[in-house]
């Protein structure tokens, strides 16, 4: 596959999975051996990961929303520049709903290998959302 398709690729998922809520493709575009790099998110292995990841997110902020702002590719790599938003009106863990809405940015990386994501770096910025919905505050403190 083409640098373009595998950027494409990356688009599809974010755009179906992420924004749209559909995971019903996950199976057919992640390896069986995909691996997350996440740090402090414990996702089973596979294409369970992101199916994972999409109902965490959508349960927490039904109207969750991630663009991405720019992207490039390097062979088996994409790199996306994104804002995410959402308002959390579902529970977030053992934290009920506070009804505070976030948007933060980041940058995530997936390794496309013969048309199937089967890396990816994630870096959600989770302490930035906490303080946006009012659960944190500067500093660390609840």
């Amino acid at each position: 596959m083409s640098t373009e398709d595998n950027m494409k690729l990356v688009r599809y998922i974010t755009e179906q999975g992420l924004n749209a809520g559909d995971v019903s493709f996950v199976d057919d575009v992640f390896a069986p051996d995909y691996v997350v790099h996440a740090r402090g998110l414990d996702l089973p292995p596979g294409p369970g990961a992101f199916k994972a990841a999409v109902g965490f997110w959508r349960q927490s902020f039904p109207d969750f929303h991630c663009t991405i702002e720019h992207m490039i590719a390097d062979g088996e790599y994409v790199a996306h520049r994104f804002s995410t938003t959402g308002t959390h009106t579902g529970k977030l863990g053992e934290m009920p709903p506070t009804g505070k809405s976030f948007h933060v940015s980041g940058v995530d990386m997936h390794r496309v290998v013969d048309g199937k994501v089967v890396e990816s770096w994630i870096s959600d910025d989770m302490p930035r959302i906490l303080m946006e919905i009012g659960v944190l505050a500067p500093g660390g403190r609840p």
